[in-house]
């Protein structure tokens, strides 16, 4: 089995405006749509859970009706931190040790299913796989206001998201953090890498970018509607 968790308890506050960046409209539906639409219309897909602020929850379950997206077997709230919410997720109910789980970031509208697809033949192989894109500026390294390091930029990569585990092996990264929560935890794949376990690394796309700020709203907007033509 394989089951998505998305993720959308942004606030979107760097977007500007009272609406939750998720709920925001893109093109003729809203952000979080379009990421869930991709993973409910993907045949490998069998479960959806969506995790959001408790605010958000009957905006969110009005938008997905379960008689139009029966994979979505939960809306749930989402906790303090990611990693909270993620763990809300991983925890909803007993999966198989062999199942494999992706987290994916709401804010990232434009998932394309070929990178889904490259996830989940990674994590059959090897476990665990993100997906990330190569820097293309040079990325230094500040403290107090001056230039520590200039890293090798071809060792540099973006993160994105989905991220991709045997259920069992993100199940016991979420299960350690709880009990020890350790600092420099961003998100899923710095959990389980945490614990010693290699992360593959699939390649993602420029398209498949966060909704952070107003530009890349704005971006975004001029993207949907190339689609919708």
């Amino acid at each position: 089995m394989i089951i998505a968790a998305i993720l959308a308890g942004g606030k979107g506050e760097r977007v500007g405006g009272t609406t939750p960046k998720q709920l925001l409209m893109l093109g003729d539906k809203p952000v979080i749509q379009w990421s869930v639409d991709t993973f409910h219309q993907d045949k490998q897909i069998d479960e959806i859970i969506i995790v959001s602020e408790k605010s958000s929850l009957p905006a969110i379950r009005s938008i997905f009706p379960e008689i139009k997206y029966p994979k979505i077997t939960a809306i749930i709230e989402g906790g303090i931190e990611r990693v909270d919410s993620s763990a809300n997720a991983v925890f909803y109910k007993d999966y198989k040790y062999d199942d494999i789980f992706m987290i994916h970031d709401a804010a990232r509208p434009f998932i394309s299913t070929s990178i889904i697809h490259e996830l989940i033949n990674a994590v059959k192989k090897h476990d665990a796989a993100g997906v990330y894109i190569p820097a293309k500026d040079t990325i230094a390294i500040v403290d107090n206001e001056i230039i520590d390091s200039i890293p090798e930029r071809n060792r540099m990569f973006y993160t994105q998201t989905p991220q991709a585990f045997r259920y069992s092996l993100i199940m016991e990264a979420h299960k350690s953090y709880q009990l020890n929560r350790a600092r420099g935890i961003t998100d899923d794949v710095s959990l389980v890498a945490s614990s010693g376990h290699d992360i593959h690394v699939v390649s993602g796309s420029d398209l498949n970018f966060k909704i952070t700020t107003e530009l890349d709203y704005k971006i975004a907007n001029l993207i949907a509607g190339n689609i919708l033509l």
